[in-house]
């Protein structure tokens, strides 16, 4: 009984911060479209080059903190030091505040530097700046999310996230469309969309300090009950939160920083490419419409467009989704670790890796067999549909990448996963020095070593987790079998839309009917292959209801 509530507490968590990514992601991916309707291909493109600048420097900042933070203050409310939680917090905002204004400063006054040398196609200039400020702001919410987790409650950043994500639509949008109209410069527009991104910003902000001062009495309650714990000086607190980021901001800024890479080398080097197939007639070879009869540079533009948006924007959808269980579970499997309870451990870290590949497997074939009508239904065309299939397997190294480093954060060996990511980030860029001597893989040479890099970082965890926390995992239940019933899932839901189509049915129609349909195939298939156990059901909040109607049906 305990276990199934500790597994319902974990998933719960999880859950919420899951639907909260998900319902944050599809808005952001809606928006793209009006986005990419009104800056174009080109536009879209010089926009997202910014925007991976803006994540590199944001991770420097920002992106290890919530873990990190969690991680802390869940330690010292497990033993009921209330009041040495609230220390670290406030210390880890301080710390974070002071970095992210040297940041945001030294990113506004290199950003000419940096369009001029790694984007020479591409004047990022602009929207690089207006991203600068962003900087200072999302690493306050980064501090504010790291404390409300490291509580347990996992609502703050759900709704921050949502709330950000529609005023960050709503600005975006607005802007774009103004800067553009008044200025008719792509550039500009592009400025547009980046000062939204800080609109949103600001607004899940406001929502987060609401919360917590919304929370105020409940914590100042806690604080008049807690218990002693070891005094800590201010220096001691600070480079544990350091040991705890450093390690995270270097495994994280390293596949920023590839992603960066990956477009300054799209920037640079593929041009001369496109060039060498244009020479030989073969420009049939680059997904992009009518490439033989548009400029060099402009193929170049929509290519680097599809790898920011129909493949990373897509991409990211359900790999946000297990993202969060990984960082639900740091928390969680950092009190264990507090208490010594390895089983328990073991237990968590197979839960969430079975989660975690029940959601990747069938995302991965639907991206694989639907990218063209997936793309039509929410963009309006196909463009780039064959660059979201290329990666689309990709979805699983980057699930077991992700599950892997936080259950490894969780347990506080978080250089392990800093040293496997800059092994497989080194052999990515091997990859592509080799993808781009072969002319012929133009854009899939990037996409295919992106795979392969998140494939190695997967294995090196998963051989550390086999080796130090004696965990043996059941490959056959874990991947193979939901393999099986996601292929299963899009060889019948595939004849179902093919059917649609064959009798009228338009591609759009076609594919929502046949979503939900997928769906509902998968899990039945899951419980007739008993890949999805009566414990798995009952793992989940609410789960005991969908027990009860199966038993009955």
């Amino acid at each position: 009984m305990e276990s199934t509530t500790n597994k319902q507490s974990l998933m719960k968590g999880a859950m919420i911060l899951s639907i909260g990514v998900l319902v944050s992601r599809i808005i952001g991916m809606v928006y793209r479209i009006p986005i990419r309707n009104i800056l174009t291909d080109e536009g879209n493109s010089i926009y997202g080059v910014a925007y991976g600048i803006y994540v590199v420097i944001l991770t420097l900042t920002a992106m290890a903190i919530p873990g990190a933070l969690s991680k802390l203050i869940a330690e010292r409310r497990a033993a009921g030091a209330y009041k040495e939680a609230q220390r670290v917090y406030h210390l880890a905002m301080i710390y974070a505040l002071g970095v992210a204004c040297v940041m945001a400063i030294v990113l506004w006054c290199s950003a000419d530097f940096i369009s001029n040398t790694f984007y020479p196609t591409q004047d990022v200039a602009l929207p690089i700046k207006a991203l600068a400020p962003t900087v200072i702001i999302a690493t306050s919410l980064g501090v504010l999310r790291g404390y409300f987790q490291g509580m347990g409650d996992m609502v703050p950043t759900a709704s921050s996230q949502v709330i950000e994500q529609i005023i960050n639509v709503i600005f975006s949008v607005v802007l774009a469309y103004s800067f553009l109209n008044t200025t008719q410069s792509l550039v500009w527009g592009a400025t547009g969309s980046a000062l939204g991104t800080g609109m949103g910003a600001i607004a899940g902000l406001i929502v987060l300090l609401t919360l917590y001062f919304l929370k105020r009495p409940r914590i100042k309650k806690e604080l008049a009950h807690s218990t002693e714990y070891e005094y800590q000086s201010t220096g001691t607190i600070l480079k544990q939160i350091l040991n705890m980021m450093i390690p995270v901001i270097i495994s994280a800024s390293v596949f920023s920083i590839m992603t960066s890479i990956d477009q300054s080398m799209i920037s640079k080097v593929l041009p001369r490419n496109i060039d060498i197939l244009r020479e030989q007639g073969l420009l049939n070879l680059v997904p992009v419409m009518d490439a033989a009869n548009l400029k060099t540079d402009t193929v170049v533009n929509h290519l680097s467009s599809y790898l920011s948006f129909q493949y990373m924007t897509f991409m990211n959808i359900p790999v946000s989704l297990i993202l969060q269980l990984g960082l639900a579970t740091v928390p969680a499997i950092a009190a264990a670790m507090a208490a010594g309870l390895y089983k328990d451990i073991r237990k968590k870290t197979k839960l969430i890796f079975k989660v975690g590949l029940l959601i990747a497997a069938p995302s991965a074939v639907a991206f694989l067999i639907f990218a063209d009508p997936i793309l039509t239904l929410v963009v309006g065309d196909a463009k780039g549909a064959e660059v979201l299939s290329a990666g689309a397997i990709g979805i699983l190294g980057m699930a077991l990448a992700q599950l892997s480093a936080g259950v490894l954060q969780g347990m506080s060996k978080q250089s392990i996963p800093t040293i496997n990511a800059v092994i497989a980030c080194a052999i990515k860029v091997a990859m592509n020095l080799v993808a781009l001597s072969i002319p012929a893989l133009n854009i899939y040479g990037f996409i295919h070593s992106t795979t392969l890099c998140y494939v190695i970082y997967a294995i090196l965890n998963i051989r550390y987790l086999c080796k130090h926390l004696h965990i043996k995992f059941n490959w056959k239940k874990l991947l193979l079998k939901p393999m099986i019933c996601a292929g299963v899932m899009g060889i019948i839901s595939y004849a179902i839309y093919a059917l649609l189509i064959f009798i009228g049915v338009s591609a759009k129609l076609s594919i929502l009917v046949v979503i939900p349909i997928a769906a509902i195939i998968y899990f039945l298939v899951g419980l007739a292959t008993h890949t999805i156990s009566r414990s798995d059901l009952l793992s989940f909040p609410g789960g005991k209801k969908v027990v009860a109607f199966l038993e009955r049906a």
